[in-house]
């Protein structure tokens, strides 16, 4: 998945300024995609330059203007042809897991202090995955089938989460 991609699917039902698509980002993507300020303002430059996005600029006073993007036809065809092409799996990158294979020489202090501080990161997903689903979710079988179908990848998101904090419980209970 790209960037582009999320942006296009961010602003598929209503356009935004770059700061309304990073709080769409906090509120019910942050379980599927991560992008810095720098990252977005920058693709969505990219985007408007491909023709794919519209960017209205509208004067404030006392504040910088806002810029309102919304996606052309051509974006909203490259969101269509994202959609209709089939994903390849991807693989489970994770930095930490190159350290396991020079387990004897990683000091136990700096590996107890690492895996302790990611089961925190993960248990703050956790508590974010709660917040969003008890947010956006808080009721999925009085949603349709397409308003449902994001609480299905944060329910995934919960799971796999889940996993991850038995499996660094239970190599920190063997170290």
């Amino acid at each position: 998945m790209s960037l582009r991609a999320v942006l296009l699917i961010t602003l598929q039902r209503e356009p935004g300024t770059g700061y309304d698509i990073l709080q769409r980002f906090k509120a019910g993507l942050a379980h599927v995609w991560q992008a810095s300020h720098q990252q977005l303002y920058r693709e969505l430059d990219r985007m408007r330059g491909d023709g794919l996005l519209t960017c209205e600029t509208l004067p404030q006073t006392e504040r910088p203007d806002r810029k309102v993007y919304q996606l052309t036809e051509a974006g909203r065809q490259a969101l269509d042809t994202w959609l209709a092409e089939p994903l390849a799996a991807s693989p489970v990158r994770q930095q930490l897991f190159a350290k396991f294979f020079a387990w004897e020489r990683w000091p136990e202090q700096a590996r107890c202090e690492e895996l302790a501080a990611f089961r925190e990161q993960l248990m703050e997903r956790l508590t974010t995955y709660a917040a969003i689903e008890q947010e956006w979710f808080s009721d999925p079988q009085a949603l349709t089938p397409a308003q449902r179908a994001p609480w299905h990848t944060l329910r995934l998101g919960q799971r796999l989460t889940e996993t991850w904090v038995e499996w660094v419980e239970e190599v920190m209970e063997e170290d």
